[in-house]
């Protein structure tokens, strides 16, 4: 066991920040149903990806050690020939709900419970050992997958996607932390303040939650005039060329409130 207090003092730091790193992550997978096992493939691509760009000379040993990932696998997330994450369960099993439906019944529904071709039967083959039929069928139904009819249930919607308007909150929500991330990374690297992009924080612990609302809407007023003024700013500043040709240059405008 290690007693240097420096040493204890910088690893209970990186536990610190990796337990709100993955509170964040929780937050949003969860929130927005998105697949577990999906993110932490993509999230093993990625890190080979942009550590190969920090440094373009590296070796794939070097990229194994830098992030932690096989070396064997590498090579093929370079390449773009990793195998997608295995599919979802609860997808499997909706399919196999439409098609038994659809095979042996004709119809959109089939028996809830039984040994054989009903959706108790299906989930312990697709799920065996790892949930119970009902607890799938809650979770499909809170999706708005499947309708309980007492002995049956019905299939209302195929597809185990989410709805447009989750999507688009979710593509919202990652390109609002990518931003984040992006200058933070940025001005970590930088010595000089001068050159640092602008990352400004301003919070109180004095405000009783109940003025919560009322503060909210005098932020917003502040905020819609300092809006107008960034974006005309912004439009000063822009030559006469098609939309997209540059990287994005912007700011952005963040409210928040914590848990505690």
């Amino acid at each position: 066991m290690n007693t240097n207090p420096k040493i204890n003092e910088s690893l209970q730091l990186k536990k610190k920040a990796l337990a709100l790193l993955t509170k964040a992550i929780a937050k949003i997978l969860l929130k927005f149903r998105l697949p577990r096992n999906e993110f932490i493939n993509t999230l093993d691509e990625n890190m080979v990806l942009e550590a190969k760009k920090q440094d373009p000379e590296a070796s794939n040993v070097s990229i194994a050690i830098r992030t932690g990932i096989d070396r064997r696998y590498i090579a093929k997330h370079l390449k773009g020939e990793m195998p997608h994450a295995k599919p979802d369960k609860l997808a499997v099993i909706i399919e196999d709900v439409r098609w038994t439906a659809h095979k042996f019944y004709n119809s959109t529904k089939i028996p809830k419970t039984g040994p054989f071709r009903t959706f108790q039967s299906i989930c312990q083959q697709r799920a065996s050992g790892t949930l119970t039929y009902k607890s799938i069928l809650e979770e499909l139904i809170t999706n708005g997958n499947l309708k309980d009819l007492g002995d049956k249930v019905e299939l209302i919607n195929f597809k185990h996607n989410m709805a447009k308007t989750i999507i688009n909150n979710t593509q919202l929500t990652a390109t609002q932390i990518n931003r984040l991330t992006n200058t933070m990374v940025f001005n970590s690297g930088q010595n000089d303040k001068k050159n640092m992009l602008i990352q400004r924080t301003i919070y109180s612990t004095q405000i009783n939650p109940e003025k919560y609302s009322q503060l909210h809407i005098k932020i917003e007023q502040l905020i819609g005039g300092y809006f107008d003024e960034v974006s005309q700013t912004l439009v000063d500043f822009e030559d006469d060329v098609e939309v997209n040709t540059y990287p994005e240059y912007g700011i952005s405008f963040l409210e928040y409130k914590s848990e505690e």
